[in-house]
């Protein structure tokens, strides 16, 4: 088994180390992509925490169906979870900015 696929199952044990050690690996794209957000007008550590958010409940989620790598499922995820925060952002933004009362939560 190859080392990448250990940390995976160790991380979906929910062994601390092993998520981190997952989490240092992807922090670049995370970064890279909370930075294209924050280009977008949102607040760069609200995205990046929300890309790290999204990557923990991602590797729970993620099942080895080739040809996916886990690569490719972590980008496609973070990608599609952040378009969608940014979706709720633009959405906020408009109602405050048209006078619309904005829906609580």
């Amino acid at each position: 088994m190859s080392e990448l696929k250990e940390l995976i199952n160790r991380a979906k044990e929910k062994d601390v180390k092993a998520m981190e050690e997952l989490f240092n690996q992807f922090k670049p794209l995370l970064k890279s992509r909370a930075k294209r957000y924050s280009r977008m007008g949102l607040e760069y550590n609200d995205v990046f925490q929300q890309g790290a958010l999204l990557f923990i409940l991602a590797v729970y989620d993620y099942e080895e169906k080739p040809p996916t790598t886990f690569a490719g499922y972590m980008k496609k995820r973070i990608d599609w979870g952040l378009w969608v925060y940014y979706r709720g952002y633009l959405k906020q933004k408009i109602e405050i900015a048209s006078g619309l009362k904005p829906k609580e939560m």
